[in-house]
């Protein structure tokens, strides 16, 4: 949990009189602090890329101008940022966009739903309503084909995990 003390006092400063909140949509998140914060899409602290795959259907010609990418399928931050990120936020429509950033904070890794600690908006909603939004963005995932799931979860160290995730105790696969 070092990472996340390093925000703590950031995201105060920014967002401790605003009233923010996050819905589920049906297939994404609505995520009110991700406006003002932009900080998961702007360049990464962490040496190590962090994917984002996509599934074929948003596969499609000149994908190399919305995403850096680590192969031809898979999306990626690093410390560069999201080449989709723009001054207002982010330029893509949500069905172009990688479903990891449809969740997010959420996180689908190891075939479990997590949410990472270090986003502002999880120390300004309550862990008992993230897990009300985790269940329905669940109850969403498990719709999705097995192969595509198991596409789009990460895999995520335990030691990562333990460090900059929450366990919210839903498993998908």
């Amino acid at each position: 949990m070092k990472i996340y003390y390093k925000y703590i006092d950031l995201w105060r400063s920014i967002f401790e009189k605003s009233v923010k909140r996050v819905v589920w949509q049906g297939e994404w998140l609505d995520n009110s602090f991700c406006a003002v914060c932009q900080h998961c899409c702007g360049p990464q602290d962490e040496e190590e890329p962090f994917p984002m795959a996509l599934l074929p259907s948003q596969l499609h010609p000149g994908l190399e101008d919305d995403f850096y990418l680590l192969d031809p399928e898979t999306a990626c931050l690093d410390r560069r940022g999201c080449k989709a990120l723009s001054t207002n936020g982010c330029r893509l429509p949500r069905a172009s966009r990688p479903f990891a950033c449809g969740l997010f904070p959420l996180v689908l890794a190891n075939g479990c739903l997590y949410l990472y600690s270090i986003c502002p908006a999880t120390l300004y909603i309550p862990l008992t309503e993230w897990i009300g939004v985790a269940e329905q963005a669940g109850e969403w995932l498990s719709c999705l084909p097995a192969t595509d799931l198991r596409r789009i979860s990460l895999d995520i160290s335990a030691e990562t995990l333990a460090d900059r995730y929450i366990f919210l105790h839903i498993r998908l696969f």
